[in-house]
């Protein structure tokens, strides 16, 4: 399930498990179990108008229901042209999912989670239309 309107808690969560804080402005979008667990978060921050940046972590957040949201915040309710998102270089699953939801790596950010590299991908507005498929938007 989605959580949305929790942003401190959220942020709280994906700040302790990437070991990054986040400064406000920020806007977040939680995942939880069935036991109403939180088990995953996407962190907005850096809102430029143009352009948002997202730090995400956990479990739930790699999935066609978390993009599909993700995707909609940004792109339609903040109109937003590009998405960034950065995680930790250990996260395998989100290195092994963002290609499959149509992210382009762009490259890595040294030491971004104190000494772990960051990894960085991007989506920009006009790739929405050839990854839908993917995921069935």
């Amino acid at each position: 399930m989605i959580l949305i309107g929790h942003d401190q808690v959220v942020a709280d969560w994906v700040a302790k498990a990437i070991k990054k804080q986040f400064c406000p402005p920020y806007t977040a979008i939680g995942t939880v179990d069935a036991d109403g667990r939180l088990t995953g978060g996407a962190v907005f921050t850096n809102y430029t108008g143009d352009a948002v940046e997202l730090s995400i972590a956990g479990g739930g957040v790699v999935n066609r229901a978390a993009w599909r949201a993700i995707a909609h915040y940004v792109f339609e309710q903040m109109g937003c042209s590009r998405l960034t998102i950065h995680t930790s270089a250990k996260n395998k699953r989100v290195r092994r999912m963002a290609p499959k939801f149509g992210f382009v790596f762009e490259g890595t950010a040294r030491n971004l989670y104190g000494s772990v590299n960051g990894l960085c991908y991007s989506l920009v507005r006009d790739d929405i239309s050839s990854i839908k498929q993917r995921w069935r938007l």
